[in-house]
C-alpha cells in the first residue's frame, strides 16, 4: 500500500525521475516500522520543487541505528539502502515514539 501511495504521489506532481528510489526508500522505512509490531503513519511531501520528503512515525522505543549486518543475516541492511539512496534522513524523537524521515531529489 505504500508503495502504491508513493507511486500515485508522484504520478501527481510529475516526477517519475524519483520514483524509484522514493519508493525503494518508503519501503525500507515502512518495512522498519512494520516488523516493530505497531501502528505506524506514512507521510509523503513535496518540500521543494523536485524534492519528496518521507516520514514514517512509529511508536517504538530507541534511536534508529546503522549497523553492520553478517554476509549471511537476512535483515539489517534498511537503513543503510536509505542512507545510499536518499539525499538526506535522520530522526526526531517524540514523546511517544519516533518519526525516521528521508528526503530525496534536490
Amino acid at each position: 500500500m505504500a508503495r502504491l501511495a508513493v507511486e500515485r504521489r508522484l504520478q501527481d506532481w510529475a516526477l517519475p525521475e524519483l520514483l524509484d528510489d522514493v519508493r525503494l526508500v518508503t519501503t525500507e522505512l515502512v518495512s522498519n516500522a512494520a516488523r516493530l509490531g505497531a501502528v505506524f503513519e506514512l507521510t509523503i511531501s513535496r518540500p521543494g520543487e523536485r524534492t519528496v520528503l518521507v516520514e514514517v512515525r512509529d511508536y517504538g522505543d530507541g534511536e534508529p541505528v546503522l549497523r553492520d549486518a553478517d554476509p549471511d543475516e537476512e535483515g539489517g541492511r534498511g537503513l543503510f539502502i536509505v542512507q545510499a539512496f536518499a539525499t538526506d534522513w535522520g530522526w526526531r524523537a517524540k514523546s511517544d515514539g519516533k518519526t525516521i524521515w528521508a528526503r530525496c531529489g534536490g
